[in-house]
Order: structure tokens, then C-alpha cells, then sequence
């Protein structure tokens, strides 16, 4: 299932930003969505200066929330912790269509079999033991964390995540792209050999 904005193809990402700075950077790098986390004053500064951004927040404005309540009078779109508080989220008047579910990747494919859009978050999953056991794999910088990032966005959109939230935006867009290609639900960036 896509997530709740059509117009942006494919698997979204959303960037934890904490100044308007890294918001354009992330818009730049692939991001659709940015999180403001509580920061109100934030999200609307990225409105003016970043133009089409989708705002995550806990403030009015925001695009997409945590609060159903707040959700449900604004009509902007909300995260649920599971299946059963988006059910219960319906319930309180925010739209099916509004709704992103959270899940790790065991309860992806199962929220997705629902008819569920999912939220995977990769900066918690990358911390997780065993979820990207990638020991002695670094990235070019020597650090083991983006591959693990990496290695996370991979599984989290094989299995059918539609937002991946991540920091490592530049990253984590080259291999959800690459995954949907995969899957054949894009074209690939170019053909070698049979690949067309």
C-alpha cells in the first residue's frame, strides 16, 4: 500500500531535522518529508524556505503527527505504534487514508497484508542486535552505522515499508530506489546487459 501522498512516487523518506539548513539538505538528497520533532517555530521556517516539504510534528501545522486527536481535527496524516491504534484512530475520525503504521521488520509485512502503509524507522532498527549483523563492513568513511542503515533500509522496503525514516537520506534513497527496482516497481536508473 502507498503512503498517504500520492503525488510523491515510490517509497518516501523522512529525515529527523533540528534547523532549516538540514531540511533543504535532506530535500536535496531525496527526502519528501522532514520530522520538526516539537520544534513548531522549526516547521514553519521549512515551509517558507523549503518548497513542497511535508512537516512532521506535534504542532497544528504539521503535515503528519502522533496525536489522533489532533490528526483527526486538522486532517493531517498520523503515525500509529501498530495496527490496532490505527484501528482505534479510524475510529476517532482520521481518514484510513491518513494513516502510516510503525513497525519493525517482522510486523511489516503484516501491517502491509492489512492494507496498512508502514512507518519504518532505521535509526532505532540499526541499533537493534542481529538486525544488520554486518561486523568488519564500513562505508568509506570507516563507519559500520550507514551500512547498517543501509543493510535496515533494504529488508524494511523488500518487505514493503512505503516511509523509511533515516538521517542518511543520500543513502537510504539509493537503496530504496534500488529495491523498487528490483521488485519491478520502477524503472531501473540504467540498463547493463538484459537488465531492460
Amino acid at each position: 500500500m502507498s503512503h498517504p501522498w500520492p503525488s510523491e512516487p515510490g517509497i518516501a523518506l523522512l529525515a529527523p531535522v533540528a534547523t532549516v539548513a538540514q531540511a533543504a539538505a535532506a530535500a536535496a538528497a531525496g527526502a519528501g518529508l522532514v520530522d520538526a520533532g516539537d520544534d513548531g517555530a522549526l516547521g514553519s521556517a521549512i515551509r517558507r524556505a523549503v518548497s513542497g516539504m511535508r512537516v512532521c510534528g506535534v504542532h497544528e501545522d504539521a503535515d503528519l503527527m502522533r496525536d489522533a486527536d489532533l490528526a483527526a481535527r486538522t486532517g493531517a496524516a498520523l503515525i500509529c505504534p501498530g495496527p490496532d491504534a490505527a484501528e482505534a484512530a479510524v475510529r476517532r475520525g482520521v481518514a484510513a487514508g491518513r494513516i502510516l503504521v510503525q513497525a519493525a521488520p517482522a510486523g511489516i509485512e503484516a501491517a502491509v497484508r492489512a492494507g496498512w502503509p508502514v512507518l519504518a524507522d532505521l535509526e532505532g532498527l540499526a541499533d537493534l542486535e542481529g538486525v544488520a549483523d554486518l561486523e568488519g563492513v564500513a562505508d568509506l568513511a570507516g563507519s559500520a552505522r550507514p551500512a547498517r542503515i543501509e543493510a535496515a533500509a533494504v529488508i524494511c522496503a523488500w518487505l514493503g515499508a512505503s516511509v523509511l525514516r533515516t538521517r542518511y537520506v543520500a543513502e537510504v534513497r539509493r537503496c530504496a530506489d534500488m529495491t523498487e527496482s528490483i521488485l519491478g516497481r520502477r524503472p531501473p536508473a540504467w540498463a547493463v546487459r538484459g537488465l531492460a
